[in-house]
């Protein structure tokens, strides 16, 4: 539900170093699937608008208008790319605007599409993209794409969630490298014996806005749907024991995570590479953020599995979408296409983008050739977490529930300590299903 720190906002801040140097050995020339046939330019040349963006400075923006860009013209002659920029912080509300008023771009990422495809403006795909290329992508992407049964967008890239830890730390403590058979009370003992409040040094920091594939791990639910919500769960009995767990580690009788906001300028997504943490839950996208950034040692591995022994991750939309009301929705359709083809698939995850790939057959890619693999690291972690990843919970009229009830209630939790778990639980249920009602 939460959409605070997200990718975009996070690189602005700490990608600017990136090089170039990768870009020109993951390019793509050769035609690729959506390629409309043509040979050469054409008298009626078709011109259509991509909405796209890197978040990683200029160098990124070139990999969409100087490599990406050029290779789908050069597959596609008949049809030529209008570049627009989806980096704007007001970039969601801009693009609903464009939308109503009738001049939304003909294709545009995004990384929530729920009011969208609520709203009737996003074209319908499912006579462009049949159950045998879909079967390609994990469900939990698929998930944030439909709405009554229609298909309105296509996944871009996985953002998944496993842990990370500092070797040097647990060295330090004496203790053991987690394993994938580690549980909620292995990491608890962990935390524990790594956590000096005074020096500074926590066992982990716990994203408070990303707590919900612990719900689901304790055999907890959300909501009622895997999509569009109108009924809130979460004051069931595994759900609550599994907010209190998390809720705990911070404001319990044995802290072992600094408050929200205790570790300075570091946020969520990058505290632990402070040298700060023993422990932090990091996304697939931060793999080559921590590698320039991190002075220490460390890895990631799998998340840690409930009492009962069963496992939750966490995936978000992150998708190619086209505007209901393009005036060339096979050229649309085309440049998807090519976006979501194995091959731009692989070039987003070697290039210096550094994205896990949404296709289940690149897997093996990521494992073995990104970066990170490369390196040493066991990225792995984001893969093997997929088969039992479900959709971030977006509620019907999410933008509404979260900024009317859920973000007040969840801060006075979380970050103000103001109610309980139990309490403040009860008040989002309450309020959520009253408005459904």
């Amino acid at each position: 539900m939460n959409k605070q720190l997200s990718r975009r906002n996070f690189l602005y801040l700490t990608g600017m170093t990136a090089t170039s140097g990768l870009l020109a050995a993951c390019t793509t020339a050769a035609p690729q699937a959506g390629s409309t046939g043509g040979t050469g330019a054409t008298a009626e040349q078709i011109t259509i608008r991509l909405a796209e963006g890197s978040w990683i400075g200029p160098e990124g923006i070139a990999f969409w208008t100087d490599e990406i860009i050029p290779a789908f013209e050069a597959a596609n002659p008949d049809i030529k790319v209008v570049y627009e920029s989806a980096e704007s912080p007001d970039y969601e509300d801009k693009l609903y605007t464009q939308a109503v008023a009738g001049d939304a771009p003909d294709v545009f990422f995004v990384w929530w599409s729920a009011g969208l495809m609520e709203e009737g403006q996003l074209l319908a795909l499912d006579d462009y993209f049949d159950e045998e290329y879909m079967a390609d992508f994990y469900p939990g992407n698929i998930v944030g794409q439909t709405y009554e049964g229609k298909l309105y967008g296509i996944p871009k890239y996985i953002s998944t969630v496993a842990m990370a830890y500092n070797k040097d730390i647990l060295d330090a403590a004496g203790v053991a490298y987690p394993d994938a058979t580690w549980t909620w009370d292995n990491y608890l003992e962990a935390y524990r014996a790594t956590t000096d409040a005074e020096a500074g040094q926590w066992g982990t920091y716990v994203a408070h806005e990303y707590p919900y594939h612990w719900v689901w791990a304790n055999g907890g639910e959300w909501m009622d749907t895997d999509l569009f919500g109108t009924k809130c769960l979460l004051n069931e009995e595994k759900a609550l024991a599994a907010l209190k767990w998390h809720h705990d580690l911070i404001y319990g009788t044995e802290p072992v995570s600094a408050p929200p906001g205790g570790m300075g300028t570091f946020g969520a997504h990058s505290v632990f590479s402070s040298g700060k943490v023993a422990f932090a839950e990091s996304h697939s996208w931060v793999v080559t953020n921590y590698m320039s950034q991190n002075t220490f040692n460390w890895d990631f591995i799998d998340l840690p599995a409930a009492p009962g022994g069963s496992r939750a991750g966490l995936t978000f939309v992150n998708g190619y979408s086209s505007y209901a009301g393009t005036k060339q929705p096979d050229a649309a359709v085309a440049l998807i296409k090519f976006l979501t083809a194995p091959e731009q698939a692989q070039t987003m995850a070697l290039s210096l983008l550094g994205l896990q790939p949404a296709r289940r057959s690149m897997d093996e890619v990521w494992n073995t050739e990104s970066e990170g693999a490369k390196a040493g690291y066991d990225v792995s972690a984001f893969t093997r977490i997929m088969d039992d990843a479900r959709l971030v919970p977006i509620f019907k009229d999410d933008k509404q529930i979260l900024t009317e009830i859920y973000n007040p209630i969840r801060d006075q939790i979380w970050i103000t300590n103001e109610l309980s778990v139990e309490e403040g639980t009860q008040l989002i249920v309450d309020r959520i299903n009253e408005r459904f009602a």
